[in-house]
């Protein structure tokens, strides 16, 4: 197991003109939400504000509570064979400022997609919420 097994990761569906903003991090084929691990302290609103600040530059001041996993989903496996348990907490923003670019090596590439052209290959931690938002599934999920 990892140093820390239970971790919980705060997201962030961000939406503009219909679109939903995902990306993608070096050595990782699947898209995912952008957001961030909570730090010890944290509230869950403010890990999410800082990690999508993080990984896009975004500044997200309005948000809601879209979605929590947990149970089996949410273990995972990691390149080097550990194994951990990251509960998923996330949020839906559609008011922010900036724009998008890559601030550090964690990121590869954003790109905003369409309700009706989505990627296959999806975070499997996140693809009930992305699906949900494909879906326009009510408010919240919990799993």
């Amino acid at each position: 197991m990892l140093n820390e097994p239970i971790r919980i990761r705060c997201g962030m569906i961000i939406e503009k003109e219909d679109k939903i903003l995902l990306q993608r991090s070096p050595g990782v084929n699947h898209w995912s939400l952008p957001g961030g691990m909570m730090q010890i302290g944290e509230k869950y609103v403010d890990a999410a504000i800082r990690g999508v600040l993080e990984e896009t530059s975004l500044k997200v001041e309005e948000m809601e509570f879209f979605g929590i996993l947990s149970g089996r989903d949410c273990f995972i496996t990691n390149k080097f064979g550990d194994q951990a348990f990251h509960l998923q907490v996330v949020f839906m923003a559609k008011e922010y400022t900036g724009k998008v670019k890559i601030m550090d090596e964690c990121n590869r590439e954003h790109r905003f997609y369409k309700r009706t052209t989505l990627p296959r290959n999806l975070n499997p931690q996140q693809k009930l919420f992305i699906n949900s938002w494909k879906e326009k599934t009510p408010l919240p999920i919990i799993n």
